[in-house]
């Protein structure tokens, strides 16, 4: 990111006095304290329905987000040589460290005031381009099933390491995918679906420690809502949590804490429940790995992904211990 002061005054209202760059963003130093400086990756219309979002949430009290700045022409971007840039205040926090339980009890709750702070997002902003989500669950446990077989046809033709891998654990692993695509035919998702587009909440999706800041006062900060959609809060629930246990065995006590804490902001239903477990049961990290390796490109050796791999198979009894727990809770 090689720019000057100059560019970067001249389309917000700030005196820079210097800058640094920090991984993929600039630091700036300005009369207005300091400011994050970023690139995005999708287009303005989809940056129109996140800053829409944003707004929404601090019209409804939730301010402890990186809400963009705007530009001296009001708008919530700038465009830079065709890339589109925005502006946020810097927040004096780190990243959240989950294994600490009282950080971990901090973010679970703070994401249930989000979802709750999120509901009623009907003003979008004139020419943003809607996400939504909602009911496109059933039919990627439908896709990735299917993806399942022939990710096994491609293992059979080549047999490399992972390949081996993959053939010798893939039944395993393809049986609870299709029972929790069966599970889920017979939930009360399609509902839930009908009673969300109702509520016209929206999630975070991408709520994981490096967007969860935590400061030294205690508050927790919530960033990067590049993914940003409407959808049931239990899909960013069921994600944080897997993210949560995977680094700690699938501990069930860790499990029922994070759902107790989010359900004490904010209730969760029975059918709910059921479909974070059905969700958790769904293994996606499996089937992630492997359809990286035989569908995408291959950014890590062939080492790096077996080793991936074998880290997701050496969960195996963990996970079915917590399933199993969770399946009893509903």
């Amino acid at each position: 990111m090689i720019l000057l002061r100059e560019e970067i005054t001249q389309f917000f209202d700030i005196e820079v006095f210097y800058f640094m760059p920090i991984r993929d963003i600039l630091v700036l130093s300005t009369d207005s304290g300091l400011k994050c400086f970023k690139k995005v990756d999708y287009s303005v219309e989809t940056l129109l329905f996140i800053h829409g979002g944003k707004e929404h949430l601090v019209s409804r009290g939730f301010l402890d987000i990186d809400r963009f700045n705007l530009s001296k022409a009001g708008e919530p971007y700038v465009i830079l040589n065709d890339d589109i840039y925005v502006l946020t205040d810097w927040i004096d926090a780190r990243e959240c460290e989950l294994e600490n339980p009282i950080e971990l009890k901090a973010a679970a709750e703070k994401l249930a005031l989000m979802h709750e702070a999120s509901y009623g997002y009907t003003d979008v902003p004139q020419g943003a381009r809607i996400r939504d989500d909602l009911g496109k669950l059933m039919t990627r446990f439908e896709k990735r099933c299917n993806e399942f077989s022939r990710m096994r046809k491609m293992a059979e033709k080549r047999k490399s390491m992972f390949d081996y891998e993959y053939l010798f654990t893939y039944s395993y692993y393809y049986e609870l995918a299709k029972e929790a695509f069966e599970k889920i035919k017979n939930s009360k998702y399609s509902s839930l679906c009908e009673e969300a587009r109702q509520k016209r909440g929206f999630i975070h999706r991408d709520y994981s420690y490096h967007n969860i800041l935590y400061t030294q006062d205690g508050d927790v900060y919530i960033i990067d809502f590049d993914y940003l959609t409407y959808d049931l809060r239990v899909v960013d629930i069921a994600s944080f949590m897997q993210k949560v246990l995977k680094r700690i065995h699938w501990d069930i006590k860790t499990g029922e804490s994070i759902i107790n804490w989010y359900s004490n902001i904010s209730p969760l239903s029975k059918d709910e429940l059921e479909l974070i477990y059905i969700i958790l049961l769904f293994p996606y990290r499996y089937w992630k790995t492997c359809n990286r390796y035989y569908n995408g490109k291959k950014s890590w050796s062939e080492k790096v992904f077996t080793a991936k791999l074998n880290e997701v198979i050496s969960e195996r009894d963990f996970h079915y211990d917590f399933i199993k727990w969770l399946e009893k809770q509903i």
